[in-house]
């Protein structure tokens, strides 16, 4: 891990995500100078609602990366336009518009490791996992922040399922994110 850090000497800032009841692997990291900034939750299913007709849900285009850079910009501080071009890519990312204007966005829908996602509100996110749900053929994956109750309740109520807890932790600048959000792990 020393060595990994040693790379990332120039960074800004540097952030992993473990698994929560690994003591040996959280107590490493603490060690080394990281902090815990959040509680996670590994969420896996297919919703039982249909998509929500107030909002439209479509795949993310070249097009949506201004607009959703813009989105993780006001949520977290920063901007992750080369990560998004990458999953245009790789994967199937979709945008929510409400009122037709892009209000969230998530990567990889049924690839948690993958997926990071921001939204305007909670009705946008709630309303983009429906729509992305209902275009993809797995399950949709995702790590929740379970300090954002009451999606974590919507997530249950909908049938999700926990899979395991985790923890986001980081070293260097963080900024709390602001709306509703989840992280990835290789983003």
């Amino acid at each position: 891990m020393e060595v990994v850090l040693d790379r990332g000497q120039d960074a800004v800032g540097v952030r992993l995500v473990q698994d929560a009841f690994n003591t040996r692997s959280v107590a490493l990291y603490g060690s080394l100078g990281f902090d815990v900034r959040e509680p996670l939750l590994l969420m896996r299913g297919t919703p039982r609602s249909s998509p929500r007709s107030d909002f439209s849900v479509r795949p993310m285009t070249q097009d949506d990366v201004s607009a959703c850079m813009a989105l993780c910009m006001n949520v977290h501080g920063t901007e992750r336009s080369s990560e998004l071009r990458n999953a245009i890519q790789l994967f199937t990312p979709f945008v929510v518009e409400r009122e037709s204007r892009v209000t969230g966005y998530l990567s990889a829908a049924t690839f948690w490791i993958m997926n990071h996602g921001v939204a305007e509100t909670e009705q946008d996110m709630e309303a983009l996992i429906l729509g992305a749900a209902s275009m993809s053929s797995e399950p949709v994956s995702f790590l929740l922040p379970s300090r954002q109750a009451s999606f974590f309740r919507w997530c249950l109520a909908e049938g999700l399922r926990v899979i395991k807890p985790m923890t986001l932790m980081t070293m260097g600048k963080y900024q709390e994110p602001s709306g509703s959000y989840f992280p990835s792990v290789l983003y």
